[in-house]
């Protein structure tokens, strides 16, 4: 059966349900005065179920893809698809659109009692998010022909950017009693972290497209999820949660990152399905 086909679709079409139990999960969650999570919360294991079995559902269905372990990368996701080359250069130019913002709220907005080194973190995120996307507007030509080393490389620019991405995210709410309204997006982005990863591996170690399927697909939900979730719970009037400027920016480059997933995702399951 080519189960591995529906993929990529699931993984899109799932994040409806997802952003609905998100929204319901924030505007329920929360204490609206003090925005504070509220004691025996439901919604936030019902949002942690659905994520589950949104991972065991994309797990049995990347499965196929082990067979094609010792493929070479070009085999796997080599394509001069017109609508793949847009999604990637769409990812790029939003991340390097993204990361200018970034760097203007970091230079011109300071934070109480943030210390100085927590300044120079964020500068580097901005400068290497730029970097991460345009390394992705390149890497969408080069996947259509055979894979320099210089090409190759393409793929380590974002794969440092979801480390910076995960560690900046981290520092901002770690220490935040609101963290329950953060802790999706905090795994989603250790997710996307995973699937940037798996995608370097199938150039610098022995591939396994398997993995690349299975994180690939579960960041594009979870990640498309958090940041739509947290968009039509403000839409709803939900105020008792309030997330500030530089982490929407942050969720919404998440979510830039996984258009390029989800167009890998496609190549993915359309050459498993060719076999």
């Amino acid at each position: 059966m080519k189960l591995t086909k529906a993929l990529p679709v699931l993984a899109i079409a799932l994040c409806v349900p997802g952003i609905v139990l998100r929204a319901l999960h924030l505007l329920n969650g929360f204490d609206l005065a003090s925005g504070l999570p509220t004691v025996g919360d439901r919604w936030v294991w019902y949002c942690a179920a659905f994520f589950v079995l949104c991972a065991v559902l994309y797990a049995v269905l990347a499965a196929p893809l082990r067979a094609r372990s010792g493929t070479l990368f070009e085999g796997l996701l080599g394509t001069d698809a017109p609508l793949f080359r847009m999604l990637a250069a769409a990812a790029g130019l939003l991340l390097i659109a993204g990361g200018l913002i970034y760097l203007y709220l970091t230079m011109t907005t300071a934070e109480q009692d943030a210390a100085g080194w927590a300044r120079i973190l964020e500068i580097v995120y901005a400068v290497a998010t730029v970097g991460a996307g345009a390394a992705l507007v390149i890497l969408a030509p080069a996947q259509g022909r055979e894979m320099t080393a210089a090409s190759a490389k393409l793929t380590l620019a974002p794969l440092l950017w979801c480390c910076l991405h995960l560690l900046v995210t981290y520092r901002m709410t770690c220490i935040d009693p609101k963290l329950p309204s953060f802790a999706f997006g905090l795994v989603a982005d250790v997710v996307l972290v995973m699937a940037f990863y798996h995608l370097a591996r199938l150039l610098y170690g022995k591939p396994r497209p398997a993995m690349l399927g299975f994180f690939g697909a579960l960041a594009v939900t979870m990640s498309f999820s958090d940041l739509g979730g947290y968009g039509l719970a403000r839409l709803m009037g939900v105020h008792a949660v309030s997330w500030s400027a530089k982490m929407v920016l942050r969720g919404g480059l998440s979510a830039a990152a996984c258009l390029l997933l989800a167009a890998e995702l496609g190549v993915l399951a359309a050459r498993r399905t060719e076999q």
